[in-house]
């Protein structure tokens, strides 16, 4: 059986009764085509079932409207369905590469070889802080990094999660509370170390001594180990700050396991907002990032510096918010000192 010839761009035009270099220009958007060119030529590709070569699109514009966000294996990441609306509404396709660390730079130094047209990165740790070496890295192509070190001179979208820690902590202290553990993130991730000396700031302007910190891993199993150290510290404490939502999942068993109540003998406060937080028995109380605004944010960027190579290259630092539910409480006033865990 003969299957049936696939439709060029050369059947469109004749078709359509027009040139195919005025096809190109349709596919391509261009503007110098008249509405009932465009018209007929859009009528024909309907009619022909007609699908656009991209890889003669690409050869002839230099272009493959494709953006790729270059992540790590870890958790999740809700910024990513609106990347993928924003970039798709945009007109770009968006792919993924999930790598893990030691895939970093080879993975940056190959993207010119899949035809990108701009990169999302969305790292870990500080693997690189030059701008310059970054450019280097990815062949010159546009790139937007989300998150990374306050005040670097690479192009980014981040939130500033050291106000975010000291949002949390001051919370705690305005109920009462002066003895405040920590889990923290890793302390070589951005993030982590950010929300980590956001605590210290806030206990220290208040003039309180910095309890005892466990450094974790934003897992809920991470949570849950570290919980379970500061309670077999012996080191009393009334309230957890607690270094993403995910932790103070894991954090709560933990307690709960104890026979200890959040907020009735411990108060906890998180970071990230995810969904579930809402949800959970007792709500959390939270640190939002708009994780949409972020990924929104980042992909307008990039295409800016795409299809504008002027673009100043800045970093963009969105403030976060404090969101209260029911996991702190206030510390009664006669209470001086915590009760020993059990």
């Amino acid at each position: 059986m003969i299957k049936n010839k696939r439709p060029t761009l050369r059947d469109v035009a004749r078709e359509a009764g027009v040139s195919y270099q005025t096809v190109s220009r349709v596919i391509n958007d261009s503007a110098h085509v008249s509405s009932g060119t465009r018209s007929r030529v859009l009528k024909a590709i309907e009619t022909l079932g007609f699908h656009p070569n991209r890889a003669a699109q690409m050869l002839q514009t230099e272009r493959s409207h494709t953006l790729e966000v270059v992540m790590f294996y870890f958790g999740f990441n809700l910024f990513l369905y609106e990347m993928a609306r924003t970039s798709q509404q945009a007109g770009y396709h968006f792919v993924i590469s999930a790598i893990t660390e030691a895939e970093f730079f080879r993975t940056l130094e190959s993207a010119s070889s899949r035809f990108v047209d701009g990169l999302i990165i969305v790292p870990m740790s500080p693997l690189v802080e030059d701008y310059e070496e970054l450019a280097r890295l990815t062949g010159g192509i546009p790139f937007v990094q989300i998150g990374g070190t306050w005040g670097s001179h690479i192009p980014s979208v981040m939130y500033d999660h050291f106000q975010g820690g000291r949002l949390a902590t001051q919370h705690l202290i305005d109920l009462g509370h002066q003895h405040i553990a920590e889990i923290s993130g890793p302390l070589t991730n951005h993030d982590g170390h950010d929300r980590h000396i956001g605590w210290e700031a806030a206990l220290k302007d208040s003039g309180l001594p910095a309890g005892l910190s466990v450094e974790s891993n934003f897992t809920i199993e991470g949570g849950y180990r570290a919980m379970n150290c500061l309670l077999d510290s012996g080191q009393p404490f009334t309230a957890v700050f607690i270094a993403n939502d995910s932790m103070a999942f894991g954090a709560h068993t933990a307690l709960r396991e104890r026979g200890l109540k959040v907020p009735d003998d411990i108060s906890i406060v998180s970071f990230d907002d995810i969904p579930e937080a809402a949800h959970f028995v007792p709500g959390l109380t939270t640190v939002r990032q708009d994780f949409h605004l972020l990924g929104r944010l980042a992909v307008e960027y990039v295409i800016s510096m795409i299809e504008n190579p002027d673009t100043p290259i800045h970093q963009r630092v969105l403030q976060p918010r404090l969101i209260v539910r029911e996991s702190t409480r206030r510390l009664e006033a006669n209470t001086s000192s915590p009760a020993p865990f059990p």
